[in-house]
């Protein structure tokens, strides 16, 4: 880097370092590109929430939808294999979400 010669005593000399122009156009490239990488980030973030959360919300929606109608048809709340059912359809879910949004490696 450049330094200008500002000023001189009898003792001193005092050299300051230029400052750059303020320039617009690079100004704006820089804004949008940290504008990006947050939206970027962002969108990670929900991404791996919904990952780890809708497969539990399927579950347990799914699990109330038929246990209340086995219920109805049973006449008792006894764990069947809706049970078993709605682990496998939980894990299928969040199986198939990481495939869609990927490993946690991003």
């Amino acid at each position: 880097m450049d330094y200008k010669f500002i000023a001189e005593d009898s003792k001193t000399k005092v050299y300051l370092s230029l400052v750059r122009e303020f320039n617009e156009a690079e100004y704006e490239k820089y804004y949008l590109r940290k504008k990006r990488e947050k939206m970027r980030k962002r969108i990670l973030m929900i991404a791996r929430i919904a990952k780890y959360t809708l497969p539990v919300l399927v579950t347990i929606i799914l699990y109330l939808t038929i246990s209340q109608r086995l219920y109805l048809k049973r006449g008792s709340y006894a764990i069947g294999s809706e049970f078993l059912f709605t682990g496998i359809v939980g894990i299928g879910t969040y199986l198939f979400l990481d495939w869609l949004i990927g490993g946690d490696e991003n």
